[in-house]
């Protein structure tokens, strides 16, 4: 026993002393403390900062940098990010500016845009060797390049985008942009240009562009010269009535590239493969890249779509859009509206409603008329709105913009991704406005038809002939502009993954919404127009649907020139708009006090079953995204 006990006690006097040895040598050895971040303010700082930063540092920028005439580059790998104070680009480029080898990454970026490009005339903007990703849930892009009355000039090459959710690159017009060798990956935009949407030129070459998505053209919306060279796409992908999966040019479009034997471009809507090069083709073109077995199966699952049976004189893919008149009244509103009726179908394309659209405020009965079996155009520019208007031969080109819906319409925001059609999911919020319907107030799914104040007589009685087939649903028209009714409009929601059905959306947003809804063969007719509002930019993304709608009649503009994309849109702007697809009916109003401008469209939407004749209904209340939603997904529903 003894011996065992000797035994234990030798063996501790000989680990203890090791362990405390342990102990000091720890308590000895300086503590590591954590760096601190460097954050730098001005180009001199950053500067600086690159020239002793080690490989894997990020920098971090406590406000936007401008640089101008001057070069940062780097061989090392560095990060450059914003810091937490700072709520704008990272950086502002301007003139001779050339920046090179750096990884720019953003999980929480409250500014829009990683880099803005501007007063770049002379020399332009070098971006080199450059990668740019973004891990959050904002609207955010990566570079912006603005346009000036003289051409801004920038050249990106070596460089890769992955992530962004407003695109990965946006060009105004006034713009001349070159992209050689860049991967575009994992990009989305809730309207068009998953990965680059350009107003003004734009050259791309030897360029990949992967698993993008956009409500309309997945990978390039181009809206003036475009020019393909050695370029690759696959998996990009756009929304259930969108255009474009990979490719979707308005103007002018060259592929330089010969055939391959692998892969080739698609015309998206006719299926027919595309023989190249392609040397300045001028008209709208949709394309895909596909080999010619994924062709066989894409185009055998998803024919073409056929032209409506009753277009205007003189549609055609190739033939220029036809287009009406614009409206008289400067003063003149229409709203945007509630469409589908019930009646016998069209000869033509049916007469909008309310004068074809031009609604005026003064004089409410503007819209009484009968329907004439030629397509009406709105009234000549500088005129009255007269509700005794004569059918007018096929719309022509417009020199100015229609005047749509009501003058007091207040400024709002809020996005709006149209699916099929998809509202688009932006940042903008809406502002608060003056007055908000009942929350217990929604029109239903199927509206059902209200009971009129007439009572029909034994011979106005429906036959029941068993035999005899039900006649055909009228379509919904407007100038030959046909709305698709196998489309729905889904609400997409916000960054928070939350629908915000109780806010309201913006005009700009709202043409996009009637913009999807209308079918191919109208698109193509009316998308060579020019926009003629004196607010809408040819540059802003909401541009191409308004010239459209705007071009068919749909929506004449707010007066004065004017289409008021920033403000709110209310129920007797939508359903007037609507309205306009559909003969107007006469209907006594009970309960809806309102002798407005857009009484004529009421009584068609209660007559018709949109809405309800109640007395908690008003007219020039703000319509908010959810009630959007089931109006005219309740319309569309009587026309499937």
């Amino acid at each position: 026993m003894r011996k065992v006990i000797l035994f234990v006690l030798m063996a501790l006097m000989l680990v203890i002393p090791a362990y405390a040895a342990e102990g000091d040598a720890a308590t000895n050895q300086p503590i590591q403390q954590e760096q601190e971040p460097v954050v730098v303010a001005s180009l001199d700082e950053l500067q600086a900062a690159i020239n002793v930063a080690e490989d894997g540092d990020t920098i971090y920028l406590a406000a936007a940098i401008g640089v101008s005439g001057a070069t940062i580059e780097t061989d090392k790998k560095l990060t450059i990010a914003s810091s937490n104070e700072h709520n704008s680009e990272l950086l502002r480029l301007y003139d001779g500016a050339i920046v090179r080898g750096f990884c720019f990454s953003e999980t929480d970026f409250s500014g829009n845009s990683f880099f803005v490009i501007n007063d770049a005339t002379t020399d332009g903007v070098i971006v080199e060797n450059c990668d740019f990703e973004y891990y959050g849930e904002d609207s955010v892009d990566f570079i912006r390049i603005y346009g000036n009355l003289e051409t801004n000039k920038a050249y990106i090459k070596q460089c890769t985008f992955n992530g962004a959710t407003h695109g990965a690159m946006s060009m105004m017009a006034y713009t001349d942009v070159e992209i050689d060798s860049c991967i575009f990956s994992r990009n989305q935009n809730y309207m068009s240009g998953g990965a680059i949407s350009s107003s003004g030129k734009i050259c791309v070459k030897n360029s990949i562009f992967t698993d993008n998505f956009a409500g309309s053209a997945g990978g390039i919306l181009c809206t003036n010269n475009l020019t393909i060279e050695n370029c690759q796409f696959s998996n990009n992908s756009i929304s259930q009535g969108g255009m474009g999966r990979d490719i979707f040019s308005t103007e002018k479009v060259s592929i330089m590239s010969k055939s391959n034997d692998s892969h080739n471009f698609y015309n998206e809507i006719t299926g027919e493969k595309i023989n190249l090069p392609l040397v300045d083709y001028e008209g709208t073109m949709r394309l895909i890249l596909l080999t010619e077995e994924q062709a066989t199966e894409y185009f055998e699952s998803e024919p073409p779509k056929e032209e409506p049976e009753q277009p205007a004189p003189g549609n055609g893919e190739d033939a220029p859009p036809e287009q009406p008149q614009p409206p008289q009244q400067p003063g003149d509103q229409t709203g945007d509206d509630d469409t589908t009726g019930e009646e016998q179908p069209p000869q033509g394309p049916a007469q909008p409603s309310e004068g074809e659209g031009t609604d005026n405020p003064d004089n409410p009965d503007s819209g009484d008329q009968n329907t004439p079996q030629e397509p009406v155009q709105p009234p000549q520019d500088g005129n009255e709105d007269d509700p005794t208007d004569t059918p007018p031969q096929t719309p022509q080109e417009p020199t100015q913009p229609p005047k749509d819906d009501t003058p007091d319409n207040p400024t709002d925001t809020t996005p709006d991704t149209p699916q099929p059609p998809q509202k688009p999911s932006d940042g903008n919020s809406g502002n608060d406005d003056d007055y908000t319907p009942p929350v217990d107030f929604k029109p239903s799914q199927r509206p059902t038809r209200p009971s009129v104040t007439v009572k029909p007589t034994e011979n106005d009685k429906p036959q029941t002939k068993p035999d005899t087939p039900a006649p055909a649903k009228p379509q919904l028209a407007c100038n030959g502009a046909l709305i698709d009714t196998s489309r729905t409009v889904v609400l997409l929601g916000y960054e928070d993954g939350l629908l915000h059905e109780g806010e309201p959306l913006t005009r700009a947003q709202l043409a996009t919404i009637v913009f999807r809804l209308l079918d191919d063969a109208s698109i193509v007719k009316y998308s060579n127009a020019q926009v003629a509002f004196t607010d809408v930019a040819a540059d802003a993304w909401y541009a191409p649907y308004v010239r459209v709608i705007q071009a068919a009649g749909i929506v004449n503009g707010v007066g004065d020139g004017k289409y008021d994309p920033d403000g709110t849109v209310t129920w007797s702007q939508i359903i007037a708009i609507l309205s306009r697809f559909v003969e107007p009916q006469d209907y006594t109003l009970q309960h809806i006090q309102y002798n407005g401008w857009a009484e004529q469209a009421i009584q068609t939407a209660v007559a018709r079953g949109w809405i309800e004749d109640r007395a908690d209904f008003i007219p020039n209340a703000i319509i908010s995204r959810g009630q959007l939603e089931q109006l005219i997904n309740g319309v569309l529903a009587l026309y499937h």
